[in-house]
């Protein structure tokens, strides 16, 4: 490795400096923003996201021409970022100024000089003493430093100190590839191709009917196509009901008078959508009246007859229609051939660092005196889908941009602990479908 501005390997991790930050866009985040944000900087390779409620800007790893073939280490935190999550909000126009001694990778000692404006970095730079004090320009800031002789009203920290505002969302990450330009493409060969698909596959359909009519005595078809017929009617969820839920979830307050959120989930099997409650000193009252359109649940464990005394729950109804997959305008395909189509699409979602689990598919729907082994030309396979680990601002794009093929049946989102963006962790549950292989 053999990139200068990795500043310091402390115990959490090393800390990345230099970054470029570009103030993001209006609207929900979404990869879109990030490139459009990143046009200016079309040579980065990584970036962080920090988000407060003075703003939310971009900072981007552009390699430098010794650095092109560099990799950067895996588990990298932004220093700029870890700075103003430790002290923008107390002070939004703070500035942090570290001594780095020349290592390896430098060939003299250095000064690192972050400066913050509104409570989000505008100057991270890696430089000599001068530039870092041109830097802080004629306005009073508050100073962290490590230099006290030159900086005496300042407050002493070090890299161990800054490392203690560092998580998952101070990480740099790679940059995604922009899926947008391949998606069209594929949209347009797909309109290319429907015409002839739909002609051939409704040939198909009926010579196959004309067969199974022929064999109906002795064959197992006539009874799994009556059951096929009769449950794709309702074998998918509306994927923009669930999707609504998802963004109603956004507006669900994570504290209320002596109770903090723990977790929700929305299902279109149970068609309810339902909120965990940790205790915080508040009474059911509390809850009850904080959430007042919500039915109050009191948990109990191990089949005791006795409330759980810290946990409660809270539903409410969730309306989800339910539809055929199989429609002639949208055919299904085969397994393989449908996760291959997909593949760039999930390939981005793994970039990402999104967790991706897809269990082997089975006969569908399961019919009494069918065999799992039986093959028809209209038989469909299903299988359960999991994407986990979605950050909040991108889970409402992760659904929508989702194949057609896949009905997502659970959504739910754990609330941990830090910034609040940074904390909403999403894991949606689906059923996919396809035709036998």
């Amino acid at each position: 490795m053999n990139v200068e501005r990795v500043l310091s390997t402390t115990s959490a991790g090393p800390l990345l400096g230099g970054l470029a930050w570009r103030p993001v866009g209006t609207g929900r985040h979404s990869m879109r923003r990030l490139h459009a944000a990143r046009h200016l900087v079309p040579d980065a390779t990584h970036c962080a996201l920090f988000e407060s409620g003075q703003g939310a800007v971009y900072g981007f790893y552009q390699p430098r021409a010794a650095e092109e073939n560099s990799r950067l280490p895996r588990e990298l935190f932004s220093a700029a970022h870890c700075f103003a999550r430790l002290v923008g909000q107390q002070a939004p126009n703070a500035a942090l100024i570290l001594s780095v001694l020349s290592d390896r990778n430098r060939a003299e000692d250095k000064v690192y000089v972050v400066v913050l404006d509104d409570g989000v970095p505008v100057v991270d730079l890696l430089t000599t003493d001068m530039e870092a004090r041109n830097a802080l320009g004629s306005e009073d800031r508050l100073i962290w430093s490590d230099h006290i002789a030159a900086y005496p009203n300042a407050t002493e920290v070090d890299f161990e100190w800054l490392v203690k505002g560092a998580d998952k969302s101070s990480r740099v990450l790679p940059i995604p590839i922009n899926p947008w330009p391949l998606a069209m493409l594929g949209v347009a060969v797909a309109l290319i191709a429907l015409g002839w698909g739909v002609v051939q596959h409704r040939k198909k359909v009926e010579v196959e009917r004309q067969r199974v009519a022929a064999a109906a005595a002795s064959d197992p078809a006539p009874r799994y196509l009556a059951a096929l017929n009769d449950q794709s009617q309702r074998m998918a969820a509306d994927r923009s009901s669930m999707v609504a839920a998802v963004e109603r979830m956004f507006e669900t307050p994570v504290r209320v008078p002596g109770w903090s959120l723990k977790s929700v989930e929305c299902s279109a099997l149970s068609k309810r959508c339902a909120s965990l409650w940790q205790r915080r000193g508040g009474s059911y009252d509390d809850l009850h009246a904080a959430v007042a359109g919500e039915q109050l649940e009191l948990l109990s464990s191990d089949g005791s007859a006795v409330p759980v005394l810290d946990l409660a729950r809270t539903a409410k109804p969730l309306t989800v229609k339910r539809h055929s997959l199989a429609a002639a305008s949208a055919p299904l395909l085969p397994f393989r051939e449908a996760i291959r189509q997909a593949g760039p699409l999930m390939q981005v979602w793994k970039t990402a660092d999104l967790n991706l689990d897809i269990k082997g598919p089975q006969l569908w729907p399961r019919v009494e005196s069918v065999p799992v082994g039986f093959t028809h030309p209209r038989a469909l396979q299903s299988g359960l889908i999991t994407v986990s680990d979605v950050p909040g601002p991108f889970i409402v794009e992760a659904l929508q941009t989702a194949p057609t093929w896949i009905s997502w049946e659970t959504v739910q989102v754990d609330v941990g602990e830090g910034d609040i963006k940074g904390r909403l962790k999403f894991k949606a549950i689906g059923t996919y479908y396809a035709l036998r292989d």
